[in-house]
């Protein structure tokens, strides 16, 4: 993974700021104007934001760092991905287009990381049957935007090497390394009668271990228990992934705080 000191800004997206406070909130600090305007966002479980806020909380146009190398580049709403936005994922897949609650949930165009493109509906970053898959990008006649460059802080660099950002060679991947959600746990979600007609969304987050196999499975939050235990269910039969790497080794890596909606019609 790059240095953190090599990566460079936009200036005129981050200018400095005329006025700055410091707000303390559990396990988030945040650092610059109040109510809102322009600043940082140090979050020890989601990782570094950067850009405009409303009362501490993202929203506009801003760059979310995740401790897995990951990046997010677009617009905010109340603190997810709502709008048009570039997501560059850590395993080198890249989505662009339309995002709601937080996912790639709309018209995009998904570059994987093996160099085929698909464009066309996509949900929960994943593609669906709306849509067609190109086998390179010139086929598709769509060029794979590269990532942004942005200048951190001494502060900046801190803080993501305390949550592990750049900690491993390579983090823990499934399949293509491109959706979880469309690779394995929506073809495997089994939706009962009761279920039907019925909508959830489910908040977890697992483990992957030095073998691959999912272990400390934990729902953070469920807003109908039916759909959490078919999760649940789902993740514990899950095969195994690669795991991450750290000095050539395989070792323990943690998928944070997942959030996935489900429509009982699926």
């Amino acid at each position: 993974m790059p240095l953190l000191t090599s990566l460079l800004v936009f200036a005129s997206l981050y200018a400095p700021m005329q006025s700055r406070d410091t707000v303390i909130l559990d396990n988030r600090t945040y650092i610059g104007e109040v109510p809102a305007g322009r600043g940082t966002l140090y979050h020890k479980e989601q990782g570094l934001f950067i850009g405009t806020f409303n009362k501490t909380v993202p929203s506009g146009r801003g760059i979310h760092i995740k401790a897995d190398g990951g990046m997010y580049s677009g617009n905010f709403v109340n603190g997810v991905y709502q709008g048009y936005g570039r997501l560059f994922m850590a395993t080198g897949a890249v989505i662009c287009g339309e995002f709601r609650s937080g996912y790639a949930n709309g018209r995009d165009t998904l570059y994987y990381p093996d160099g085929k493109v698909f464009i066309g509906i996509l949900m929960n970053n994943g593609a669906t049957e709306q849509g067609k898959t190109y086998k390179s990008e010139k086929a598709a006649k769509a060029e794979k935007p590269a990532r942004p460059d942005i200048q951190l802080s001494d502060e900046d660099i801190a803080f993501l090497e305390s949550i592990g950002y750049g900690y491993y060679d390579s983090p823990a991947v499934f399949g293509t390394g491109t959706s979880f959600f469309e690779a394995y746990i929506a073809p495997n979600f089994r939706y009962s009668e009761s279920m039907e007609g019925r909508m959830a969304t489910v908040r977890y987050e697992f483990v992957v271990g030095e073998d691959g196999k999912l272990r400390d499975i934990k729902i953070l939050s469920s807003t109908d228990e039916a759909f959490s235990k078919e999760l649940e269910r789902v993740l514990k039969r899950c095969p195994r992934w690669t795991p991450a790497m750290k000095d050539g080794k395989p070792v323990p890596f943690l998928i944070r705080d997942q959030k996935v909606t489900f429509g009982g019609n699926n």
